[in-house]
C-alpha cells in the first residue's frame, strides 16, 4: 500500500477507516487536501476483512497531475487494483461504485407476495441466489428482494457523457469486472454494449453490430448512459481486447474531428487535385496516410468526377463510418482531393482550353484500321487488348472479349453457309456500333473472324451482351443490296479475372464453337 512507502519520499495523511464506500463529499475533501499539499498522499481505508481496501490520492509535483489509486489488502500484502489521473472526484466515485455494486446496499422494504410473484416471472432461483450472494444479503425472502430491485431497473453506473466520456465508462466497467448491459442514448441514436466479467462481447448501434459498432460508439460526445448488472449475454461478436478497440475508436474519432474542423461533410463536393495522377504517384502520396485499404481507396478515387457530393459517392459503396472516414481523411490530408461547399461557377471562371488539332488523333485511329471494312486490324486489337490487361494488373479492373464468326445463310436450305462479304461487314459494323458502348472496340480477329473488346466488363455482363448481340444479328437480315440474306452468328465469351487469369486463356475460352452458328 502507499502507506509502506518511505515517509521521507512523501508524507501520508491516513484518514479513519470506515465500513462503507467513500462518499462523493469525502472524495472532494481528499482532492482539496491533496491540491493544498502537492506530493503528500491522502489515504482512506474502507471495508472489512477479507475485503480490505484503500483509496489514495496525491498531486504529482512535477507534472501537476492528480493521481487516484485503489489498493486491495493491508500492509506489505496490498496490491494495486487501478491507478487513474483525474481532476473529477465524480468520475472516481463512479469508478468505485461501479466496481463494488451493492457494497453498502441496505435491505429494501418487502412488497406483497402477489407482487413478488408477478415481478419474479422469468428469473430463476439460481440467478436470484447468485445475485443475492454478490450483494451480501442474508434475508428470508432473497428471491423477492432481488426481483424488486430488478423491477426497479436500478443501474449501478449512470451519468452524462459530458461529464464522463465513453472510454472512461467502458474502462470502469472493465475494471469492476461487470457482467451486464450498458445502454447509451443520445438525441438521435441508441447503443447497447453487453459485458461478461468486464469484457465487452457484443455491441449494437443502429444497423451496426460487433466491433464496428463499439468503435463508432467511442466517438459519441453527448448522451446518457446506464449500466445494469445482468446474466451473461449469449451472443458474442467482439473478440478484440477493449484497449485495442478504444485505440481504434480514438483514432477514428480524431480523424472525424479533423474532417469537421475542415468543414468536410456529407454535402461537400469532391474535386481531384491531380486529374492525371498515375497509380504509382497515388500510392506514394498515400504513404503518409492512415493505412486504409489501398484497393478501396483507388476505387473510391476513381468515382470522383468533380461534380459529385461525398454522400453521393458513399451511397455507391455502402461503407460504414469505420471504413470511409480513414479514406476521406487520407484524401484530405495527403493533398489528393479538395472539398468545397459549392462547385466552381464556370460562367464566372471559364475554363482555359488548350488549342489542340484533334484531327491528328483521328488520323492515328485510321492508321490502326482496315480501309476496306473500317474496323480495327487484328494487330491493333491485340495491342489494345494488351493495354487493357496491363490496366487489370495495375488496378484490378475487369476486361472481357467476345469473338464472333459471321456468315450468310443462302436461300437454298441445302447450300452451305457463305463467308460474310467484305462489303457487308460495314453494314454489320454499323448495327454493332449502335449496340456497343463508345469505349468498346470492334475489330477483325485472325483471318475471317471478328472480336469485341469490352473494358470494365465482368463475365456476366459480357455473356448477356453477347446473347443480345447474336440475337440482333440473326433476326435482322442484310439489306436488299446484299440480297436480304440472313446472318449466321457464332459467339464465344471470355473474361479476366472472372473466368481465367491470362490473355491467352481468355482468347482460347472465347473462341466460338465450330458448326454451331444459329
Amino acid at each position: 500500500m502507499l502507506g509502506n512507502r518511505k515517509s521521507e519520499e512523501r508524507g501520508i495523511n491516513n484518514l479513519p477507516k470506515q465500513d462503507s464506500l467513500p462518499t462523493l463529499k469525502q472524495l472532494h475533501s481528499m482532492q482539496a487536501e491533496s491540491l493544498k499539499s502537492p506530493g503528500r498522499t491522502t489515504q482512506l481505508p474502507f471495508g472489512d476483512p477479507p475485503e480490505e481496501l484503500s483509496l489514495a490520492v496525491f498531486k504529482d509535483r512535477g507534472k501537476g497531475d492528480l493521481h487516484w489509486a485503489l489498493y486491495r489488502g493491508d500492509g506489505s500484502t496490498s496490491m494495486l487494483v487501478w491507478d487513474q489521473v483525474s481532476l473529477d472526484p465524480g468520475f472516481i466515485h463512479q469508478l468505485i461504485t461501479a466496481q463494488f455494486p451493492g457494497f453498502d446496499l441496505k435491505p429494501v422494504a418487502l412488497r406483497s407476495q402477489a407482487n413478488f410473484q408477478t415481478q419474479s416471472q422469468g428469473m430463476s432461483q439460481s440467478q436470484s441466489q447468485t445475485q443475492s450472494m454478490s450483494m451480501g444479503m442474508n434475508l428470508p425472502d432473497i428471491d423477492a428482494q432481488i426481483n424488486t430491485i430488478r423491477m426497479r431497473g436500478k443501474a449501478t453506473l449512470e451519468g452524462d457523457l459530458l461529464n464522463m466520456q465513453i472510454p472512461n465508462v467502458l474502462q470502469s466497467i472493465g475494471m469492476s469486472k461487470g457482467t451486464g448491459r450498458l445502454d447509451v442514448e443520445n438525441p438521435t441514436e441508441n447503443a447497447t454494449v453487453y459485458f461478461d466479467d468486464g469484457t465487452p462481447i457484443h455491441c449494437i448501434l443502429g444497423i451496426l453490430e460487433g466491433p464496428s459498432a463499439l468503435i463508432e460508439l467511442v466517438g459519441w460526445e453527448e448522451g446518457e448512459f446506464r449500466f445494469y448488472p445482468e446474466a451473461k449475454f449469449e451472443t458474442v461478436t467482439i473478440k478484440k481486447r477493449l484497449d485495442t478497440l478504444l485505440m481504434e475508436g480514438a483514432a477514428l474519432d480524431d480523424q472525424y474531428r479533423l474532417l469537421k474542423q475542415k468543414n468536410i461533410g456529407d454535402q461537400s463536393y469532391l474535386l481531384r487535385n491531380h486529374p492525371s495522377i498515375t497509380e504509382q504517384l497515388f500510392e506514394q502520396m498515400l504513404e503518409k496516410g492512415t493505412g486504409a485499404d489501398m484497393t478501396l481507396q483507388k476505387r473510391m478515387y476513381q468515382m470522383i468526377d468533380n461534380k459529385s457530393r461525398l454522400i453521393d459517392i458513399l451511397r455507391k459503396f455502402n461503407l460504414n463510418k469505420q471504413k470511409w472516414v480513414p479514406i476521406i481523411f487520407n484524401f484530405a490530408t495527403c493533398n489528393l482531393v479538395t472539398f468545397v461547399d459549392q462547385l466552381p461557377d464556370s460562367k464566372d471562371k471559364p475554363l482555359v482550353e488548350a488549342d489542340i488539332d484533334w484531327t491528328q488523333a483521328r488520323a492515328a485511329e485510321r492508321a490502326l484500321m482496315r480501309q476496306d471494312s473500317g474496323l480495327f486490324t487484328y494487330p491493333a486489337f491485340l495491342y489494345l487488348l494488351e493495354r487493357e490487361f496491363q490496366r487489370y494488373e495495375r488496378f484490378g479492373r475487369p476486361v472481357s472479349v467476345i469473338l464472333l464468326e459471321l456468315s450468310i445463310r443462302p436461300m437454298d436450305p441445302t447450300a452451305m453457309p457463305e463467308p460474310l462479304p467484305i462489303a457487308a461487314v460495314k453494314e454489320v459494323a454499323e448495327r454493332i456500333n449502335k449496340l456497343k458502348r463508345k469505349t468498346d472496340v470492334f475489330a477483325h480477329y485472325e483471318t475471317f473472324g471478328f472480336a469485341l473488346l469490352l473494358p470494365e466488363t465482368e463475365s456476366t455482363s459480357a455473356k448477356n451482351f453477347a446473347a443480345r448481340l447474336a440475337e440482333m444479328l440473326m433476326t435482322t437480315p442484310l439489306s436488299s443490296g446484299f440480297g436480304g440474306y440472313p446472318v449466321l452468328a457464332s459467339v464465344g465469351v471470355g473474361s479476366i479475372p472472372d473466368d481465367v487469369p491470362t490473355m491467352g486463356a481468355m482468347l482460347a475460352l472465347a473462341r466460338p464453337p465450330r458448326g454451331q452458328q444459329g
